[in-house]
């Protein structure tokens, strides 16, 4: 019994089919056949029973499929580490932070405790949320912390934490004297919102549109943010934004109310391809702050 075939039998318990199994692993289904069949010699009885979509495991597979996958895994573990330490290979991570998010984890602590303490390299990119999805995809990134894009079929999601939406307002516009409110009570308000590049824009429009209405949008911000804290100080219009972000305390002017709507919230966490081989690097980084925000840790 060897550490190839015991990947090879993980892969045909994961797809159960034979011929879909041999053309991921690059092989003829004939060899692929010849390798399960030895490891059945090996261990004195059948892993597989064949059907007509494919095979079925056996009790046995039943219970050698969880066991040799955590091998594998330790297996994989204990390579990597070994080729670290001969080759005194630093660990490189590349990170993409979208707007608000690398504030919210720490720059002090990814920088410096990921390097000192965790043995990695991070190196930071800062995209709008929409980037960080697309430099995910292309594999220019290796994680992102963004938020939650909602989409099962190309990235797997790691919640992280949430927070609730405020209207940044003057203190001379009547909502500043309400301790919360709803999105209907921005009906007649013109709006300072983010442009599309932010995916909490999408998130407000629908709630808006929920309310039953369109926003009465006076402008909207690309980059430099101050900008809407000053047409706010000018009573131009009220700002939407994220809680913990809105930085008032520099506007005498300005006042920060919450919006009260459940399903409204900033929900920021790791982005990974989907399917994409969670190795040691990422997900001793990830753990981290998954576990620093009583989150669920990957195993």
């Amino acid at each position: 019994m060897d550490i190839t075939s015991l990947k090879y039998f993980i892969k045909v318990c994961q797809d159960k089919n034979f011929t879909k199994s041999a053309k991921e692993l690059f092989i003829t289904q004939q060899a692929l056949s010849r390798i399960i069949s030895n490891l059945e010699k090996e261990l004195g009885a059948s892993l597989f029973k064949r059907t007509s979509r494919g095979v079925e495991l056996t009790e046995l597979a039943e219970y050698v499929y969880p066991k040799a996958d955590k091998l594998i895994e330790e297996f994989n573990i204990f390579q990597d580490d070994i080729y670290n330490r001969v080759k005194k290979k630093k660990r490189k991570l590349k990170v993409g932070f979208a707007p608000g998010t690398l504030r919210t984890l720490g720059t002090k602590e990814i920088v410096e405790f990921s390097k000192d303490c965790l043995g990695i390299d991070i190196v930071i990119y800062e995209y709008k949320d929409m980037e960080c999805e697309a430099s995910v995809l292309n594999g220019n990134l290796d994680i992102a912390c963004t938020i939650n894009p909602r989409n099962a079929i190309d990235f797997s999601y790691y919640h992280l934490k949430k927070d609730y939406f405020v209207a940044v307002v003057n203190k001379n516009n009547p909502i500043a004297k309400k301790e919360s409110i709803s999105f209907i009570d921005l009906r007649n308000e013109k709006l300072i919102l983010l442009d599309e590049t932010f995916r909490i824009q999408s998130l407000i429009m629908e709630h808006f549109l929920e309310a039953g209405f369109e926003p009465n949008v006076y402008t909207k911000c690309a980059f430099d943010l101050l900008i809407a804290y000053d047409f706010v100080a000018l009573n131009k219009g009220v700002f939407v934004f994220v809680n913990s972000l809105a930085n008032v305390a520099n506007y005498n002017e300005l006042c920060c109310v919450p919006i009260n709507t459940s399903t409204a919230v900033w929900d920021i966490g790791f982005i990974v391809k989907k399917d994409t081989k969670i190795n040691q690097t990422m997900k001793i980084f990830m753990n981290y702050f998954l576990s620093k925000n009583n989150q669920n840790i990957i195993t």
